[in-house]
């Protein structure tokens, strides 16, 4: 045998043996799985025939420091409705990732390093419902990040870095649920949520949103729930809720508000909580909660120590301080007097 020949074999047994020693198979959560360092190479089902008998299949596979998804790693396991996929490494989001999935209803991809989706990612997802996305890095969506997924009906990605622009989610028609809490939202640009008429619940709690204009809202008209807590709002434009006929929990506590005036809920007759806990009002018309027809306010006001009960029977204007304790009422005295 030459000496080229050995040396040949040595290197090939060599490459075949530290291959071998690499690759992990191994079953996790009914599933039989192969990684290759950060790789996800293959999934498939431990019990093939068991799985032929339930209607929601789910793939768990969490933690398991994935970094990569081959092209056909789903290929035998096509026919699952949700696919877990949290705290693993997954930097960014390929457009070949998810290609055979296209029954998936449920996509759950919290707290990865996501930082960039590329454009169609999404596009063979089409009977997908709901995305998760919360804990990642994400900077925005591009125009091209929601192509396919004209069926989506919620939405979760808090705590990222994601700030908006308009029409960011205009292909979204059907979505009813928008979480952005804890991102990099300074500004809502009027536009932003062009096309979601359906939307039913908007979360932009713990942003560092410092302005409001009415026009951000329009054609909102079913949202049923708003989350503005924790921002830097000082104050409220004129008639900011008027397109919001429908919405019934507003939450404003923890912003900077030093004012509440007499038209300051226009068109938010049918409001059953108004969250204003933690704010700074120096001046309140008591007369802008009489629009409300059966509202609950916290954390409520007090007035010469005594705690209001029917809102609507009180008039004048106020300044209410903050007691520092989230459920204790403002404590209220008539600016007359001060």
């Amino acid at each position: 045998m030459s000496l080229l020949l050995v040396l040949f074999l040595t290197l090939h047994s060599t490459i075949l043996s530290s291959y071998t020693q690499t690759i992990d198979c191994r079953v996790n959560n009914s599933l039989y799985l192969c990684l290759f360092g950060g790789q996800l190479k293959n999934v498939a089902f431990d019990d093939a025939k068991a799985v032929q008998t339930i209607d929601d299949i789910e793939l768990h596979l969490e933690n398991l420091s994935i970094e990569w998804i081959s092209e056909v790693a789903f290929a035998d396991v096509s026919n699952s409705s949700a696919l877990y996929l949290r705290d693993n490494q997954l930097p960014s989001l390929a457009k070949h990732f998810f290609h055979p999935l296209d029954q998936l209803t449920y996509l759950d991809l919290k707290d990865n390093r996501i930082s960039r989706i590329e454009d169609g990612a999404f596009a063979r997802l089409m009977n997908l419902e709901t995305l998760l996305l919360d804990g990642n890095r994400l900077i925005t969506f591009n125009s091209g990040t929601w192509r396919g997924l004209s069926g989506l009906r919620e939405i979760y990605a808090t705590n990222n870095r994601i700030s908006l622009r308009k029409g960011m989610f205009r292909e979204l028609r059907l979505l009813e649920t928008l979480a952005l809490d804890t991102n990099n939202i300074t500004e809502i640009p009027v536009g932003t949520f062009d096309g979601l008429r359906h939307l039913d619940l908007l979360y932009l709690s713990r942003n560092r949103i410092y302005n409001l204009i009415p026009e951000i809202f329009q054609g909102l008209g079913e949202l049923s729930e708003l989350d503005l807590a924790e921002n830097k709002i000082a104050y409220l434009p004129e008639e900011t809720f008027r397109f919001l006929n429908n919405l019934e929990k507003l939450w404003l506590s923890g912003n900077r508000l030093i004012a509440i005036r007499a038209t300051d809920f226009k068109g938010l007759d049918g409001l059953r909580k108004l969250y204003l806990n933690s704010n700074e009002l120096e001046s309140v018309d008591m007369v802008a909660f009489h629009i409300f027809k059966n509202a609950t306010i916290e954390p409520g006001f007090k007035v010469n120590g005594v705690r209001l009960k029917n809102l609507k029977s009180f008039v004048g204007k106020f300044r209410c301080v903050d007691r520092e304790e989230w459920d204790t009422p403002y404590d209220c005295r008539s600016i007359l007097e001060i």
